[in-house]
């Protein structure tokens, strides 16, 4: 910033009026950097702060969890079961969404397994699905995909927690890939409750959460903006199809010739 300013000033040293000038803008310019520099500090301490919060939390909630097992009452310990699935996801949003600003640092690319990737995101949301005697088709998942685990798992986390979230009591999902001459598609689809037409285009906004959203739950809209940005930075994508009243279907897109070298520079 200073460079570009200085170009633009007369280079001579006996004219007084430019020296000051300049002394002036290289004063403005530390003035600032150091109001930058304190507000990245202020930041990185707020984002160190959540992390340590939210791995300290868990253990209570860890606790909560062990003690519905010695409740009595099958039915009130189900329902803090559910809840306590629910507390987690958010905690783990939490975490997910202090970890974006610094992913470049967090970000390790390997072969994974989409089944048992799979298999782990559908076993953490098991309750939801018990609860919800929600019926879960695995279709054919037998491929490998280069992808950062942590990541990848938050992604399929929040596409399979909304699609929990949206269909009715007794609805059905179905998970299944594809692979065609340029990638590998996964794909996470429900008979739920859909959405609107005038919302399809902006379901990956940040904060959005749409009128079929709102009706059900109170969403924060950061779940599928994220997911949406998280999968850009891995060359990846994701797309979403939907009918109201006819189901949602979100396909997450894995590029076989993606440069993956390039995701850690960003």
């Amino acid at each position: 910033m200073e460079k570009i300013v200085d170009d633009s000033l007369p280079h001579n040293s006996y004219y007084f009026e430019a020296q000051l000038i300049k002394d002036v803008v290289r004063f403005k310019n530390d003035e600032a950097d150091k109001k930058v520099n304190d507000i990245k500090s202020a930041f990185e301490e707020m984002n160190d702060y959540i992390i340590k919060w939210v791995h300290e939390i868990k253990i209570p909630i860890s606790v909560c969890e062990l003690i519905t097992g010695k409740i009595d009452d099958t039915d009130v310990a189900e329902q803090l079961i559910v809840e306590y699935t629910r507390i987690n996801f958010f905690i783990n949003q939490v975490l997910y969404t202090s970890r974006a600003s610094s992913y470049s640092e967090d970000l390790q690319i390997n072969e994974i397994s989409i089944e048992n990737m799979i298999k782990k995101v559908v076993k953490r949301n098991a309750t939801l699905f018990i609860s919800r005697n929600i019926n879960l088709e695995l279709g054919n998942i037998h491929y490998d995909v280069l992808s950062d685990e942590k990541w990848l798992s938050y992604i399929l986390d929040q596409l399979i927690n909304n699609a929990c979230k949206y269909v009715t009591r007794g609805g059905k999902i179905n998970i299944y890939a594809k692979e065609d001459f340029k990638s590998i598609n996964l794909y996470v689809k429900d008979n739920g409750i859909g959405v609107q037409e005038k919302d399809i285009n902006r379901i990956f906004d940040r904060g959005f959460t749409g009128e079929n959203g709102r009706a059900l739950s109170k969403s924060t809209g950061m779940g599928l903006y994220l997911s949406k940005k998280m999968a850009h930075k891995l060359n990846h994508d994701i797309y979403v199809k939907s009918e109201e009243g006819n189901g949602t279907e979100f396909a997450i897109c894995f590029y076989k010739l993606s440069d993956y070298s390039k995701v850690t520079k960003m």
